[in-house]
């Protein structure tokens, strides 16, 4: 799978706490897989001033009903948002993450 740019990923939940875990394992799989990215976690709260920083975000699960306010703010940047697979976030799984962002893209 070729991407052509840096990938700059926010994973955003309530307060960051449980993101930066997920944050950290996404960040590993892709220096496994050589692959150049940037890896944040954030509130949902804070991504309004920086989400131009970013070209792909998640939410987590929890926050999920924030999908849309988060959506109209991410819109403004062409920046693709979905929850992260409920899964991979059950399991921690910084590669299946890493695979939902890829696809998320490459589209």
């Amino acid at each position: 799978m070729e991407t052509n740019k840096d990938i700059k990923l926010i994973i955003l939940c309530s307060w960051g706490a449980t993101s930066s875990q997920l944050a950290k394992k996404v960040q590993e799989a892709a220096e496994k897989r050589g692959f150049t990215m940037t890896v944040d976690a954030g509130g949902t709260g804070e991504f309004k001033q920086k989400a131009e920083k970013y070209n792909v975000a998640l939410l987590e699960p929890q926050v999920r009903h924030l999908k849309k306010e988060v959506s109209k703010i991410a819109d403004a940047y062409q920046i693709p948002v979905e929850l992260v697979d409920q899964r991979a976030f059950a399991l921690m799984d910084g590669d299946k993450v890493l695979d939902q962002v890829l696809k998320m893209i490459n589209n």
